[in-house]
């Protein structure tokens, strides 16, 4: 005549009731057992109120029973309660607990008890031996999971087996799953749209490749441990990240995932130099593709150059071989530039060379050219050339055309050092950084980038283009776009050159409109989401997956 149930049997506790209607005023006397020993008897006689609602007895019939915390129990387990009289086990019982798949902050607090006891040296060492061997264990299980091996390695085996065709042909019953390929994208920072142009090209690009067939996965070297290496920009694109503390480091995303790339996209010199050759090593069957950014030793010689800072000549050298050798020892090489591509192709004849531009969307401001003023200078403060540009306007450039008009000009940019804010006098702004650079065009006429040396394309150059809003340029700032007739005329060099031409396009409303419209025209022709998938398709080749 024993009635009752089992309403909780958890790894940490045991709850429900029990009522014997023959002798409906004694509490029923319950045995727990785990894996058939008995860990525990109690008493049925906690009051719950629904219990005498519901006509059973005077309601104080309820148990609440904890386990010990024992480390077994994060293994599988029989959980039985049953009556002391005569052994009949309660609506419930026995009930099996299998492996642990949650780890709750209970679980938690019972291994970390059990890790952290006091223990001899021996033991200690015992037991970070089993952590490390099990924590391998779990990091590997983890990049498995994230690469898909299993489904990848089962669709290799089918295709070897039954022949290409007879997989793919398979693969509509579900016994073959069509996976795409996968592209490993390493650069130095994660990216952030606000901030540089290079951020621009590489989230630009990686949309790119997602639209020929890739799933994305990215690595920021310089920032791999640090806390801030999630982005908004990369989530917003359903890109994969590898960081802390899943992995320690560039050579572990590489060896976990051994062999579960189709390509890896190495982004500037420095990681194509440190991670090429592991690339290759652990990922044999991949593509590497050498993605330049700009030329930095074309850019640091010719900074030695204009500084006449002989010391960064063999720094300039290094870096020519490492470009040249990163450029020579990758599948296909990616650059922005016209002219940094013929200068790679000249060098290196058999490398395979693609200009790819980034995709900049056209957005022509919307204010009337009556209703702005002033000038902008645009880019990140963290880059030489940029600083050294800021200098020269500020000292050498803006006092001739203030000379000739009250024009104000707004420094724009991340990382505005307190030198240049504290070279800022009448007319001259330090703005610093903005959530949106569209603001500023809508403020200004033209903006101004006189850089004296650099390399590859200048993100500053197109965004004022794709605003509508003209930009004066020295040619090492209009170096490797290519530049309409009309926008010939925006580059000159020397202060008074550039000062004049910034006069002339603040003043005319006509010529400042013209060069506006052959700015749009540029970037809509040459620096569209077509234009750049058709040269990624080029640039890839034969590395692009089947349609």
């Amino acid at each position: 005549m024993l009635t009752g149930q089992l309403d909780l049997i958890s790894r940490h506790k045991i709850t429900g009731w029990a009522f014997d209607e023959r002798n409906p005023s004694r509490p029923v006397r319950l045995v727990i057992t785990r894996n058939g020993v008995v860990v525990g008897r109690l008493l049925a006689d906690r009051y719950r109120r629904d219990l005498q609602e519901a006509g059973i007895g005077d309601g104080k019939h309820s148990f609440e029973f904890s386990l010990s915390p024992d480390v077994a129990t994060l293994g599988p387990q029989d959980i039985g309660v049953l009556h002391e009289h005569d052994g009949t086990h309660l609506q419930g019982s026995p009930a099996t607990l299998s492996i642990l798949l949650t780890f709750a902050p209970e679980d938690r607090n019972l291994l970390a008890g059990y890790l952290t006891a006091e223990s001899t040296a021996e033991v200690i060492l015992s037991k970070i031996e089993f952590l490390v061997e099990q924590l391998n264990v779990l990091l590997a299980r983890h990049a498995d999971q994230t690469a898909g091996r299993h489904l990848r390695e089962r669709h290799q085996q089918l295709r070897q087996r039954w022949g290409k065709h007879d997989a793919v042909s398979e693969e509509p019953r579900g016994s073959a799953p069509k996976l795409p390929p996968r592209a490993l994208i390493i650069d130095d920072r994660v990216p952030r749209l606000d901030r540089d142009a290079g951020s621009n090209a590489i989230v630009s690009h990686i949309q790119s490749l997602q639209r020929l067939g890739f799933d994305a996965t990215f690595v920021a070297s310089q920032e791999f441990g640090a806390p801030h290496t999630s982005s908004a920009d990369l989530d917003a694109l359903d890109v994969a990240t590898c960081t802390a503390p899943y992995y320690g480091s560039i050579e572990e995303v590489l060896l976990r995932q051994a062999g579960q790339f189709d390509l890896i996209y190495l982004h500037r010199v420095t990681n194509a130099a440190k991670y090429g050759a592991l690339a290759r090593e652990y990922n044999p069957r991949a593509a590497i593709i050498f993605s330049v950014a700009d030329l930095h030793h074309l850019r640091i010689a010719r900074q030695a150059q204009a500084e006449q800072r002989p010391e960064l000549e063999p720094l300039a050298r290094r870096l020519r071989l490492s470009e040249l050798t990163a450029a020579a020892l990758s599948d296909a090489v990616i650059t922005h530039s016209t002219r940094e591509t013929e200068i790679l192709q000249a060098a290196v004849p058999h490398a395979r060379v693609v200009t790819v531009p980034w995709a900049v969307a056209a957005r022509p401001v919307q204010r009337l050219f009556e209703e702005r003023h002033g000038v902008a200078f645009i880019g990140g403060f963290g880059h030489d050339p940029n600083r050294d540009a800021a200098r020269w306007l500020i000292n050498d450039i803006l006092p001739l055309i203030r000379k000739e008009a009250a024009i104000e000009c707004l420094l724009v940019g991340s990382d505005l050092p307190e030198e240049i804010r504290q070279l800022c006098g009448a007319g001259v702004v330090p703005t610093g950084q903005v959530a949106n650079l569209h603001d500023i065009f809508e403020r200004v006429r033209l903006t101004i980038a006189p850089l004296a040396f650099g390399a590859g394309v200048k993100g500053k150059v197109l965004e004022s283009f794709a605003a509508g809003v003209p930009c004066v340029c020295t040619p090492i700032a209009a170096e490797g776009i290519p530049l309409s007739r009309e926008l010939n005329d925006c580059v000159v060099d020397g202060a008074e050159g550039l000062a004049a031409l910034a006069l002339k396009l603040h003043a005319d409303a006509g010529l400042n409109q013209a060069m506006a419209r052959a700015g749009l025209a540029l970037v809509r022709t040459f620096w569209s989401d077509e234009r750049m998938d058709a040269a990624m398709r080029l640039a890839l080749g034969r590395l692009l997956p089947a349609p």
